[in-house]
């Protein structure tokens, strides 16, 4: 059970705030302008100070404090929505991903569900999350709004209230898919991925890609072993 781990997504979270503040960091804002720069984008749509607060703060562990904490996957996607700004969703994942633990591991739940069913219930995902995770009274309120962000996202799609079906987006740039796989290799904690796991890795269970063997294996952040007679990759 996950009980040391914090939920921290206590609010929904909308792509254009996301897209916002990545303009704010490119153009060089310190933190304490980044801020105020958010609060007054924020406060169009957010009335409450505490809601607008803890947007804030999610929003800035997802891309202002990531400089400190995976400065080169930081700089790397930066780099990357720069190039590529009509395909950000998945880039956004994954800086997403590697803030908040719980949307890894729902990620995975959703990703499970959905091999053996089409549509996935509210009730099924909260009962397998208070498994996993203990029946917190902050999961119990944030589940409601991670649900949300990921509708938002359209990530997922909802023709009843409490049902839900995912929605696949494609990834068509393999420099794209090859930072998705460094990032998914930053949640391994030091594990690794065996090559043909690759194309399904659970935390993208809403995404479309294919790997590109070639230009994998000349990232310079990524070893290639044999392992137990299987080809897998891991981070240098």
């Amino acid at each position: 059970m996950a009980m040391g781990k914090m939920v921290g997504l206590s609010r929904n979270i909308k792509l254009r705030w996301l897209n916002k503040t990545v303009e704010y960091v490119l153009e060089n804002k310190s933190e304490e302008e980044i801020k105020e720069d958010l609060n007054d984008y924020l406060s169009y749509e957010i009335k409450s100070k505490d809601n607008l607060r803890k947007t804030r703060e999610i929003l800035s562990n997802i891309w202002v404090y990531s400089k400190t904490k995976q400065p080169e996957l930081h700089q790397r996607a930066l780099n990357l929505i720069e190039k590529y700004p009509d395909d950000v969703l998945g880039i956004h994942w994954c800086m997403m991903l590697l803030a908040y633990p719980v949307l890894s591991d729902l990620s995975v739940l959703f990703s499970n569900l959905s091999e053996y069913q089409e549509e996935i219930t509210l009730s099924q995902i909260k009962n397998k999350m208070f498994d996993e995770w203990g029946e917190r009274t902050t999961l119990f309120h944030s589940l409601d709004k991670i649900i949300q962000t990921l509708k938002d996202m359209e990530i997922l799609y909802s023709e009843k209230p409490g049902r839900y079906k995912v929605v696949k987006h494609a990834v068509d740039h393999k420099e794209i898919v090859n930072f998705m796989v460094l990032a998914a290799l930053y949640l391994q904690n030091g594990a690794y991925y065996s090559v043909s796991d690759l194309s399904h890795i659970k935390q993208f269970f809403a995404f479309d890609y294919s790997i590109d063997r070639t230009s994998l294996f000349e990232e310079e952040n990524i070893v290639v072993s044999n392992f137990g007679g299987n080809q897998t990759v891991s981070l240098r």
